[in-house]
């Protein structure tokens, strides 16, 4: 089983400094780590990387013009397809379109089905994986990369994203005070500070417990003010946080966001399109809302999706609106609860659902072990669009991708 756990496997990770290549899960009974990235390079072709890439492209034009659409929303519509109220303003309010986006996808390549079935829009994970760690796996394994270029791409675009949030609280750039922050957990906070090279040459990447609010004026980061802040942390959680006292931290927050004190990169904005139900309203559009080429990308990648299990009969996967990691999500077949995810937590359980075509994934054979396989690809926004860049491959041993999973690292076969 020298995939899943090893001598060679812990050296290579070690050397290739990605201290996350194990997981301490939240959930799980034994205080050993579990194993997450594998010591094996799954074959792909150059066919279905550049027909990935193409996909993404399309659906990245359907989700920025559904965007645009959101943003225009009464609050009456918005609260209708899930978002907590006290969101609202703020979701209204930022004008800076969304960084970047990961979509996953149901790519089958045996039956030939190809579909988004969400974009997670607001998250750290899965950065390093896709664009610096597919490669260097790859080449150990005697491999091609599956793509080239990618921090380039990533470092152009993480540059006119930093000028467009300067632009946005009207300070030169120069003059701006970076940060980026995480929860401080090995895979969240190990992505950032991989991440801090593209953003700047000094340590800026920090756990957000260290980040402070300043008399509703100010955000902080050890006395040092922040100009423009890398926040990765979901919305959904941040209108719930209290400080030490006991006292919501929303209301500062947003009052900052609203006074342009500060621009959260991919924060407000980027929950504009996370909720699941983005995909219900999609459906609900319909194809005569959109224009032909953005109408023929819904009909060939977008599954059906609802906000009622009525609208879809008795066959459906169920997720909740807010959900993560696969967490509150089951199967219903002719009626019946087919899998369910492994985390039933009521945060996720107790949320209202939608309901999405059921869907047949792949699967791949690791080392006699057969897994599911979910593929992403990976969406920056380069100023007039989102453009595809990295991609990667989850593959688990149940039927729903959690945190479980584990990254199978891809590459072309020489």
């Amino acid at each position: 089983m020298k995939a899943f756990q090893s001598v060679e496997r812990d050296r290579f990770f070690r050397q290739l400094q990605m201290p996350w290549y194990n997981l301490a899960l939240i959930n799980a009974v034994s205080p050993v780590p579990e194993p997450y990235a594998l010591y094996y390079c799954h074959p792909v072709t150059q066919q279905q990387i550049s027909e990935m890439e193409r996909s993404a492209d399309r659906v990245g034009a359907v989700l920025l013009y559904v965007w645009s659409v959101i943003r225009e929303f009464d609050t009456e519509t918005l609260l209708e397809y899930g978002f907590p109220e006290e969101t609202i303003r703020v979701v209204k309010f930022d004008g800076l379109a969304p960084f970047c986006m990961r979509l996953d996808w149901c790519w089958n390549e045996k039956t030939g089905v190809h579909k988004v079935i969400e974009a997670n829009v607001q998250t750290p994970s899965f950065w390093f994986e896709c664009i610096e760690g597919n490669a260097k796996v790859a080449e150990h394994f005697g491999m091609k990369p599956a793509q080239i270029g990618l921090k380039s791409a990533l470092s152009l675009s993480m540059s006119q994203q930093l000028q467009r949030a300067a632009d946005w609280i009207r300070k030169p750039i120069e003059q701006c005070n970076i940060g980026l922050t995480t929860l401080n957990n090995a895979e969240d906070l190990g992505t950032m500070r991989w991440l801090n090279q593209f953003v700047s040459p000094e340590r800026c990447a920090f756990g957000i417990e260290e980040l402070r609010i300043k008399d509703h004026q100010y955000l902080f980061h050890r006395d040092r003010p922040i100009d423009i802040l890398f926040m990765w942390y979901p919305v959904e959680w941040a209108i719930h946080d209290r400080d030490s006292n006991g006292a919501k931290l929303w209301d500062a927050l947003e009052e900052l966001i609203l006074k342009r004190k500060i621009a959260i990169v991919n924060f407000a904005s980027a929950f504009s399109l996370q909720p699941k139900s983005i995909f219900a309203l999609i459906s609900d559009l319909g194809l005569d809302f959109f224009p032909p080429d953005l109408a023929e990308t819904v009909y060939e990648f977008f599954p059906k999706t609802a906000q009622t299990s009525d609208e879809m009969g008795d066959t459906y996967f169920a997720k909740p609106v807010l959900g993560r990691q696969g967490e509150g999500c089951f199967s219903m077949i002719n009626g019946e609860i087919g899998v369910q995810s492994a985390n039933q937590d009521p945060w996720y359980t107790e949320q209202d659902y939608v309901y999405q075509e059921l869907l047949e994934f792949p699967s791949i054979e690791i080392e006699h072990r057969s897994m599911t396989a979910l593929w992403s690809t990976w969406l920056f926004n380069n100023g007039n669009r989102f453009a595809s860049s990295g991609i990667g491959l989850r593959v688990s041993e149940g039927k729903i991708t959690d945190d479980y999973s584990y990254w199978c690292p891809i590459g072309i076969s020489n």
